[in-house]
């Protein structure tokens, strides 16, 4: 006959054992507790903040378009929040802290061919990001001194913009090398038509519109007075302004275009330089990190509870395979 497995069996099977339990437990919690002495203390230090509306420099600071500009001051929506907690999670941003406060070395990290795995193991262990209930960012960095972790959070959060400039800058150097590009064009160009119609100026041709307008009157008179000495002079000044008259008008009308465009060009220069060597901070720190001498790891009674609960259930588990089924079936009482 099959006999099913009860709580009730396992308590009195337990009961049965309870010397063994008794003698084993305390002394694999005691021994733990006094073993987690040998585990290094970590301190944990916190650093808090909100992320800033992202737009570029240029479009904040000197973008013409009057009261419409967005407030730099104001701080970001959920979308703002989270391309910054992905700035911080980046390895590009844990190597820059890396280097900076020589991690590997602080860590006894081993330098290998993975040292980047290692890093990144060692990180995941040390720093916490989290987004907070009121749409900040809580950067927690634990470290083997509190001076340690209050330096590691506020270089963290500092090194936020420096990822972030970085990542922009390829960008922003490219679009100031087009636009740059663009204005020494437009410049040249300005500067070749105004030689061109300085050329025709000292031909003779000033103005073609109005010189036609006013040669073409004189000239109606003059026929009409008979002066063929005057009527020479203007049907050769006519000559000349219908011979060259096309080209200054093309002329005029190309550096009226590029007269134009530049202003414009001159602008977006302008806006592209300021975006290739400066940025505004994508964060407001509302709290630096500030080293905590209480230590936050190992919480030692927490570890010897685990341990002796994961003690008991491996010695049970232990009995229950090796026992006689007697033992486990028996009746209350027995």
């Amino acid at each position: 006959m099959v006999q099913k497995l009860t709580s009730k069996n396992i308590l009195n099977f337990i009961i049965h054992y309870r010397k063994l339990f008794i003698k084993v437990l305390p002394l694999t919690f005691v021994a733990t507790y006094f073993a987690t002495f040998l585990i290094a203390k970590q301190y944990k230090s916190t650093s808090v903040i909100f992320a800033a509306r992202h737009f570029s420099t240029s479009k904040l600071l000197i973008e013409q378009n009057v009261g419409n500009q967005e407030d730099y001051m104001q701080l970001g929506d959920g979308d703002d929040v989270e391309k910054v907690i992905q700035i911080l999670n980046t390895d590009e941003l844990k190597l820059e802290v890396a280097k900076r406060l020589n991690l590997r070395q602080r860590w006894n990290l081993k330098d290998t061919t993975f040292a980047l795995h290692f890093l990144k193991l060692k990180w995941e262990e040390m720093i916490s990001i989290k987004r907070t209930d009121f749409n900040a960012i809580k950067v927690e960095a634990y470290d083997y001194t509190a001076n340690n972790a209050a330096q590691l959070a506020n270089t963290i959060v500092s090194y936020i913009d420096t990822v972030r400039f970085k990542m922009y800058k390829e960008v922003a150097d490219k679009a100031l090398k087009i636009v740059s590009n663009e204005l020494i064009h437009t410049e040249a160009m300005i500067k070749e038509l105004d030689d061109s119609l300085q050329a025709l100026r000292e031909i003779g041709v000033l103005d073609y519109k109005k010189e036609v307008e006013a040669y073409s009157k004189a000239y109606a008179k003059v026929l009409g007075s008979g002066n063929s000495k005057n009527e020479l002079e203007i049907e050769k000044k006519l000559n000349v302004l219908k011979k060259y008259g096309g080209n200054y008008l093309s002329i005029e009308e190309n550096l009226k275009k590029y007269r134009f465009k530049y202003p414009i060009l001159k602008a977006k220069y302008d806006e592209a330089l300021v975006n290739s060597i400066a940025t505004l901070p994508i964060k407001f720190v509302v709290e630096h990190a500030i080293p905590n001498e209480y230590k936050a790891k190992p919480s030692r009674v927490i570890i010897s509870s685990i341990i002796t609960a994961s003690t008991f259930i491996a010695l049970l588990l232990y009995l229950l395979f090796t026992s006689k089924p007697n033992n486990l079936f028996k009746k209350d009482g027995e």
